[in-house]
């Protein structure tokens, strides 16, 4: 998950949400945030604490770690994302990348992997 956000002090920065693991379900995740300048923070969650509450959405997580880098963390070291903190509040714009998306697999036994005939146009005829 790629996003950009106006920081008051160093402009327009950029977010990039790594997941581990298949689809981005897995644990640990890593945020970088890229300011325009080039200065970069790392923020990192582990979600080993046992909590009452389910654990954070991708999204959820961008926004406390940007909260976090507006405050001044994880621009020296790597910082660990804390649940207490609260979210960002201003918006968030998603970037999409500029390449192709693979395409979809499908298993050939399946009917809708099949080709499926198109149907033959007829001239149509009036009811007489």
């Amino acid at each position: 998950m790629n996003f950009t956000f106006s920081s008051p002090d160093a402009g327009v920065c950029a977010v990039k949400l790594w997941a581990s693991g298949r689809y981005g379900f897995s644990l640990p995740k890593k945020v970088d945030i890229v300011t325009g300048d080039g200065d970069k923070a790392t923020f990192f969650y582990y979600n080993t604490k046992f909590r009452l509450t389910a654990e954070l959405s991708n999204r959820a997580i961008v926004k406390i770690a940007i909260a976090q880098f507006l405050a001044g963390a994880g621009r020296g070291e790597p910082a660990e994302i804390d649940h207490d903190t609260p979210p960002y509040e201003g918006p968030l714009t998603p970037v999409r990348s500029s390449t192709p998306r693979a395409p979809l697999r499908v298993r050939p036994g399946k009917s809708h992997a099949r080709l499926r005939p198109q149907p033959q146009s007829e001239p149509a005829f009036a009811d007489q």
